[in-house]
């Protein structure tokens, strides 16, 4: 059975995910999941997180168990007074990433500037990669003598 589609109930629906009530303040069902980046090189693990409108006291950053875990909220303060349409995403998020093994879990550097956090954990030396070099002979392998 084919279903017709009826422009206005789906405008008048779009409208009431956007506007709330008539006589309300209107929500927004989205939450907000920041966009991360994670860069790796021989000396560090870089790990970029966009967070425009998020304070650093509502940031928090755990490493545990090998575990990184990013926590914070994007609130939204508006008076009663105010009729608002939301166009961006407010709420709590959490993201955790397993880190490797070979990395300095015990200093680890983050910096929040212009809405992006960026958190640096260095690589311990021994776990960076080196380039082992091949020798080659010109008589082959040696023998052993008594």
């Amino acid at each position: 059975m084919l279903a017709t589609w009826n422009a206005v109930t789906a405008l008048d629906r779009m409208l009431d995910d956007v506007m709330g009530s008539a006589f309300g303040a209107a929500t927004n069902s989205r939450t907000f999941t920041p966009s991360i980046d994670i860069r790796t090189s021989d000396d560090e693990v870089l790990i970029v997180c966009d967070v425009p409108g998020v304070k650093r006291e509502d940031l928090d950053i755990v490493i545990e168990n090998h575990v990184l875990t990013l926590k914070g909220s994007r609130r939204f303060d508006a008076s009663e007074k105010e009729q608002v349409v939301l166009g961006r995403a407010y709420g709590s998020f959490s993201r955790s990433f397993t880190l490797p093994d070979g990395l300095d879990e015990e200093h680890v550097a983050a910096e929040l500037s212009d809405g992006v956090l960026t958190l640096r954990i260095q690589r311990h030396p021994k776990a960076k990669p080196r380039k082992i070099q091949i020798g080659g002979g010109g008589s082959g392998p040696r023998q052993l003598n008594e």
